[in-house]
């Protein structure tokens, strides 16, 4: 498998920059996982709209699933033979109203098979229903967090995995339990608790110089990195 980042900052893009938003690819498959604001631009560098098999949503924060609402213009142009598969959140309800169009086929978040890769999810810990995923092909594993803290079960279910892609939302500083994210520093320790064999770091607030928590990171896992868009990586 290999993962292409389209968008690595949250809640808002830097100057330049997108929200979330990861293309995963084996063979023919090609899966977006989260569809945050500047996304889909990027993916149009890498693949035309109609190629896409499916896209997965961690949750519905806007941030991570704001430019599906463009992306209805691009699939009137560019139609396909059947609807966009879109797997989702219930919740919130409203939000996923938007998503209620003629191009996409609205899912559960349930384990699925898309194309040649194998889809698991876990609840997260955030405001809104979010899910952690796995994704499995020929014995490698791809891992994602979403946006969660801690809670019992993630790092059971992210367990050995062979790259882990993580919220380091927050700064050791500003991290506290009751907070919606991980801080780099954390996500660090859950990937060593996880047995992970990469860590990548992601929703990178603008606020804060990714070299600093890159380091707080590193303090703990010198192998961890954020992401940058259009970085590619093979799990």
């Amino acid at each position: 498998m290999k993962l292409t980042i389209l968008g690595c900052n949250g809640p808002y893009p830097s100057a330049g920059g997108a929200c979330s938003g990861y293309l995963l690819s084996e063979g023919d498959t090609q899966v977006l996982i989260d569809c945050g604001a500047g996304v889909i631009a990027n993916l149009a560098r890498h693949i035309p709209w109609e190629a896409l098999d499916a896209v997965v949503l961690s949750h519905l924060h806007y941030d991570h699933m704001s430019d599906l609402l463009p992306m209805q213009y691009a699939l009137q142009f560019h139609p396909r033979a059947v609807p966009l598969p879109v797997y989702a959140p219930d919740s919130p309800a409203a939000v996923r109203a938007l998503l209620d169009a003629p191009c996409y086929d609205l899912r559960p978040m349930e384990d699925a098979q898309i194309g040649e890769i194998q889809f698991r999810f876990h609840p997260g810990r955030h405001p809104v229903q979010s899910f952690a995923l796995r994704a499995e092909r020929g014995g490698k594993c791809f891992a994602y967090t979403g946006d969660t803290n801690e809670l019992e079960g993630l790092d059971g279910f992210l367990a050995g995995a062979n790259v882990l892609l993580a919220d380091a939302g927050l700064s050791a500083a500003d991290w506290a339990m009751e907070k919606p994210h991980l801080s780099a520093e954390r996500c660090a320790h859950l990937a060593n608790r996880a047995g992970c064999g990469r860590l990548l770091l992601t929703h990178l607030n603008p606020k804060y110089a990714p070299e600093a928590l890159e380091a707080e990171a590193r303090a703990v896992r010198p192998d961890a990195e954020f992401v940058q868009i259009g970085r590619q990586y093979e799990i």
